[in-house]
This record gives structure tokens, sequence and C-alpha cells, in this order.
């Protein structure tokens, strides 16, 4: 049961993002995350969800979104970084499937 709880609510965030809404973070974060476009390109998926997996089962335990951002700035920032670059590898993900949809 707890895992169904966790993907629902991952799943929840993921689509909030391909809609451009991006509540676990705050805009410097994600600007921040995108400043080294090397580390951008060479992210696969499976890494990308293995981190946003293990970050996400951290914080998954708070209730609301600004708790959830207040455990993911505790993070180191090495750690932030690649949880957001991860988690917008997912977003990307599923905006490329619902295209593929489309078609």
């Amino acid at each position: 049961m707890r895992k169904l709880q966790e993907a629902q609510g991952l799943d929840q965030l993921i689509e909030a993002g391909s809609s451009g809404y991006f509540p676990l973070f705050y805009q410097d974060w994600i600007h921040e995350s995108f400043s080294d476009v090397a580390e951008v390109k060479r992210m696969s998926f499976s890494r990308a969800a293995e981190t946003v997996h293990k970050v996400y089962k951290q914080i998954e335990r708070h209730s609301s979104i600004e708790r959830k951002k207040t455990a993911i700035q505790a993070l180191q920032n090495d750690e932030r970084k690649e949880f957001v670059l991860s988690f917008m590898k997912m977003v990307e993900y599923r905006a490329l499937d619902k295209m593929r949809e489309l078609h």
C-alpha cells in the first residue's frame, strides 16, 4: 500500500511538472541545476528514475509541499541539483510519451 501511495504522489508531481507547475522546487534551484549543460545531456532516464525514487522516498513522509521543500533544501547542494535534473528528465519523458499518444 505504501508503494502505491508513493507512486501516486510522485506521479501527480510529475504530471503537474508536465504542465509546467513545479511545486517542489524554487525557481533558483531549477536555474542552478541547469547551469551545467554537460550534466544535463549525459543523464540517462534509468539514472534519473533511480535518483527521483531514492530522494522521494526520503521526503514522502512529509505531508505538505512546504515540508517536502524544506527536506529537499536540507540535501547537499549536488544531491539537490541531481534530484532536480532527474525530476525534469522524468517530466520530459512523460511529455514526450504523451506526444507519442497524440500521433
